[in-house]
Parts: C-alpha cells; sequence; structure tokens
C-alpha cells in the first residue's frame, strides 16, 4: 500500500496550490477529486485576477496583497496561461464611481470617445482601468500545479486513522487536507458555515478583439492564448437556501434545464459592455463556490467542535481558552470559502496553510478556523 505525507481533498485552485506548495518542499502528495481537476467552482470561475476597490479595509487589503502574490506566482509557474491586459470596471450597483475612484490602487479614468477611439465595437460606457489584471486559463492551471503529484479519481466519504495514517482504498495518507468547496464536509465543522453562490462561465469564439477584462455585473475576459474570451457571473446565490451540495453543479436538478436562458443571458449583458462579433459558444462550465458570510476565506487545523466544548464548556460562557488546548482531529487541515475569487488567493492561502503545519507559522486571526469556532461557543449563550 502506497504511503503518502498528503492527501489533499479537492481538486480545485485551493487544493491544487496546496499540492504544488508541499511538493516543492518535497514531500509526496496525492490529490483525490471524484468529479476530476478543476470540476467545480474552479472549472466555472472566469479566473480573473482583479483588483478590489473602494475604502481601505481589512478584506480588501487581504485580497489585494495576494492579487500581488498570485500574478507574480503564476506568471512564473504558468506564463503560457496567464493574459495579463488589464481590467476596465464599469460603475455599477455594488460598486459606484466613488467606490471605484476613490481608493489606493492606481487607476485611470477612460471616457465614452477614448474607448471608442480603442475599438469601435464598445457600448457607451466609461469606467477606470487598473492595469494590475488579468486571466487565467483554470484547468491547464490547476493541472500544472498537480503535474508532480498523483492524482486519484477518488471520492473520499469518510476517513479513517489507525495508528497514525489515514487509510484509503489502496493507499495511507499521513496528513489530509480538506479543499473540497461546497460538498458536504468529510468531519464535523458546524462553526464554518459554507454557503454555496453559483457561478456560470462560457468560452466564446469571437472575430471581435476584446483588449482588455471588462468587468461590470459580468466579467468579460481579453482574448486569451487560445483566441477565446471567457464571460462569467454569479448568477445564483444560495445563501438563504438550506442546501447541500453532494455533485457537481452540471449534474444537479436545480440547474439541469437553466443552461440555454444562461447562455443567452450572459451574451446580452456581454453587448451592453462590447459588441462580439461572429460569436460561437464553445463550452458551458457551471460550479458553485464556496463562501461565508464575512467572505474570508478560512485555513487552518480541524477542530473537534464537540469534543473541544466538552472539555472547556466555560467557552461558551467567554472563558479564554488557548487554540493549544483544544481538541483537533489528528493531522486534519482545512482550506475553504475563496468565494469568487480563488484563483487570486490560493496561491498566498496554500503557502500560509503550509507554513503553519510544516514550520509553526501563525495564520493571520482573519483566516484562521479557529477565530471560527470562538465565535460560534461564544454565540451559544
Amino acid at each position: 500500500m502506497k504511503i503518502y505525507d498528503f492527501l489533499i481533498i479537492g481538486a480545485g485552485s485551493a487544493g491544487c496550490n496546496s499540492a504544488s506548495y508541499l511538493q516543492k518542499r518535497g514531500f509526496s502528495v496525492a490529490v483525490a477529486d471524484k468529479e476530476g481537476v478543476a470540476s467545480g467552482g474552479s472549472g466555472a470561475a472566469g479566473a480573473f485576477l482583479s483588483p478590489l476597490a473602494g475604502v481601505q479595509n481589512s478584506y480588501n487589503s487581504f485580497i489585494n496583497s495576494a492579487l500581488e502574490y498570485s500574478l507574480d506566482f503564476y506568471e512564473k509557474m504558468a506564463p503560457s496561461e496567464i493574459v495579463k491586459n488589464g481590467v476596465l470596471r464599469v460603475a455599477n450597483d455594488n460598486f459606484g464611481t466613488t467606490k471605484l475612484k476613490t481608493n489606493n490602487i492606481k487607476n485611470r479614468y477612460i471616457n465614452t470617445k477614448e474607448l471608442k477611439d480603442i475599438s469601435q465595437n464598445f457600448a457607451n460606457i466609461d469606467g477606470y482601468f487598473y492595469e494590475n489584471a488579468a486571466i487565467l486559463n483554470p484547468y491547464n492551471v490547476c493541472k500544472k500545479l498537480i503535474e508532480k503529484c498523483d492524482f486519484y479519481y477518488y471520492g473520499v466519504d469518510e476517513l479513517k486513522y489507525e495508528n497514525g495514517s489515514y487509510i484509503f482504498d489502496g493507499f495511507m495518507a499521513k496528513n489530509v487536507i480538506l479543499a473540497q468547496g461546497v460538498i458536504k464536509p468529510i468531519v464535523s465543522t458546524p462553526y464554518i458555515k459554507i454557503a454555496p453562490i453559483f457561478g456560470v462561465k462560457i468560452d466564446v469564439k469571437t472575430t471581435t478583439k476584446v483588449p482588455f477584462n471588462i468587468h461590470k455585473s459580468i466579467s468579460v475576459s481579453t482574448n486569451k492564448n487560445d483566441s477565446t474570451i471567457s464571460i462569467g457571473a454569479t448568477k445564483e446565490r444560495h445563501d438563504a437556501t438550506e442546501m447541500e451540495c453532494l455533485t457537481s453543479c452540471d449534474k444537479c436538478a436545480f440547474y439541469v434545464n437553466s443552461e440555454q436562458g444562461q447562455v443567452e443571458e450572459l451574451l446580452r449583458e456581454a453587448r451592453e459592455l462590447i459588441e462580439l462579433e461572429n460569436i460561437e459558444v464553445s463550452k458551458i462550465y457551471r460550479g458553485a463556490r464556496a463562501t461565508i458570510k464575512s467572505y474570508f476565506p478560512v485555513i487552518g487545523k480541524v477542530i473537534d467542535y464537540d469534543e473541544s466544548i466538552k472539555k472547556y464548556p466555560s467557552i461558551k460562557n467567554g472563558t479564554k481558552i488557548p487554540p493549544e488546548l483544544l481538541t483537533y482531529f489528528p493531522n486534519l487541515y482545512i482550506i475553504n470559502a475563496l468565494g469568487s475569487r480563488g484563483f487570486v488567493v490560493a496561491p498566498l492561502l496554500a503557502k500560509l496553510l503550509c507554513e503553519e503545519i510544516l514550520d509553526s507559522k501563525k495564520i493571520p486571526q482573519e483566516l484562521s478556523s479557529e477565530k471560527l469556532f470562538y465565535k460560534m461557543a461564544r454565540a451559544k449563550l
């Protein structure tokens, strides 16, 4: 039976970046996903690497730091899979002109006439141009990340831990990292309340030259290295519903009959930004992205909630029990809730998580699983 140092469960941006980091540190790594590489939310992601505008706060500071890290990372790791032409942000209800203009990220206002001078295909829009932005090919990037790891088309439904290792069909792993996104967790983590956010993306062949990424309520990419463009958006939020994701969106009864309407809506919204000529839709992707209420991702050791509360019931009354005294599932870690910016944040999150595992470096509080544990425990007053 083959023994690995690490098994990563989930082959999206989070899992593949974690696997890559560990493999480069010299560890043997297996990646398992029952649907395949980049088959869920990561495959449906536009993989737009863009800054987050607005008055500086802890969340957009984190996103923009992660963006700087990921742009450098991907340009070095997979230069043929990234196109860095910048992004034009067009004001909408969530990001108005003031928010797009008033921030510490360098940008340039481009009016309608200037855009028409760049391309007559632009609609009557204006916006703010941010140079530090790019588009990736998500599937090729994920494949590249794990090219030196062993991949298993394998669904892990339970964890069996014996004599210092987790045991699976045909192999073992000393450590496990959960990177499953919205799929039902294998162990109980009630303090991590994942909300699935459904996204749809289409790859389109067109004779139109799109000079840079464009973002309003949807995103339209520049022409990628294969000459296609991507059009993507968040189309359905599940935050207010009790849904348990058991499969990919392509196989989910909730979406099985909605494909044509989604494509038509994306193309209609794209035409409000730029006219795309001689269109041929080459591929459709759908997937649910995982997020939590704070929008921050979550990484760290997996806490056994029930055993920790049983051991220290006074936590519910606000007693400050140090994290090292909590009960954790052995050699089990998590990286999840990357939201709609998975490819932006994944390289930095993987680095932070693996440095905690390997080098005992402390994870920033806003990203830690322990913060969510204490918040839930102390809410039960």
